[in-house]
């Protein structure tokens, strides 16, 4: 897979697009042929944002980008900074200081070292060499990619928004803070307040509600690389990071989508619609 064809854009698909760009890192599933995982894939699929992708995709209708990745990021998170890298997944120490964070005293940084508690992803130490070829290839496009929806934008209309797209278990595991803790149905995260206006992020929280959902607000995900890059409120440029529960649309032992996904995609579109009349409101 060539760097440009490691993730998908979704333009939109009305004639007046919005400042307002939906990015999902973690719904591709693609694994490349060099990564060598010793767990079963069903442990691998356990960090699968499955269908977040399709979920928001009616958004475009309403004038939003999407920003898709395509490879697993078990094989590289493109949630996280480059510089959260557990050193002891490494072979040989990196040319340069590493900064890891808790998510990589948890086994979930950069590299992911865990799938799940107790299940190594590797056999072995990786090198140097494979790890920035996966950062080349991979991370650094899609951000490329990212940065330039997002500036774009905010060079035409002055200002842009940002969704950050994910799912999560419908409890948490024990390298979650908030372990065996059953979750609410939304969680937003923007980063206790610094990637967005207050305003953006209770818009998020009402509609959702509105519609009946259960929504927490930085707890027990405050936001992670993609809202904290990117989310600059003071030069208008906002970013908020949607959790959704996984059980509100799919099978988590399967993987599969259940009987409730068509209408809460719906419902999703319907929260899409509230932010494009927020957003509108904003550039009168």
């Amino acid at each position: 897979m060539s760097a440009q064809s490691n993730f998908t854009i979704h333009p939109p698909s009305t004639p007046r697009p919005l400042p307002l760009v939906f990015d999902s890192p973690h719904s591709g599933f693609y694994l490349p042929a060099d990564f060598a995982y010793q767990v079963k894939l069903d442990e691998l699929k356990t960090g699968w944002d499955a269908y977040v992708d399709e979920l928001w995709q009616p958004a475009t209708q309403l004038g939003a980008y999407l920003l898709c990745a395509k490879a697993s990021r078990m094989y590289i998170d493109l949630n996280r900074a480059p510089d959260d890298l557990d050193p002891a997944l490494l072979a040989e120490p990196w040319p340069e200081p590493l900064q890891p964070t808790r998510y990589s005293e948890r086994g979930m940084g950069l590299i992911r070292r865990f799938a799940l508690p107790g299940k190594p992803v590797y056999a072995s130490p990786l090198t140097v060499a494979a790890v920035q070829q996966r950062i080349r290839d991979y991370y650094q496009p899609y951000h490329q990619k990212l940065s330039e929806l997002l500036s774009g934008l905010h060079h035409q209309f002055g200002r842009v928004w940002h969704i950050d797209c994910h799912s999560m278990k419908s409890r948490g595991n024990a390298m979650n803070i908030d372990a065996d803790a059953a979750r609410p149905d939304i969680v937003l995260g923007d980063a206790d307040g610094s990637s967005s206006d207050p305003d953006f992020t209770a818009c998020i929280q009402q509609s959702f509600q509105l519609l009946g959902y259960s929504v927490a607000v930085n707890h027990p995900y405050k936001g992670g690389h993609c809202v904290r890059a990117y989310g600059k409120p003071a030069q208008h440029y906002h970013s908020v990071q949607i959790e959704i529960n996984r059980q509100l649309y799919m099978n988590e032992a399967t993987f599969t989508k259940n009987h409730l996904f068509t209408g809460f995609q719906a419902d999703l579109t319907r929260v899409s619609t509230s932010i494009a009349e927020f957003i509108q409101t904003k550039l009168r």
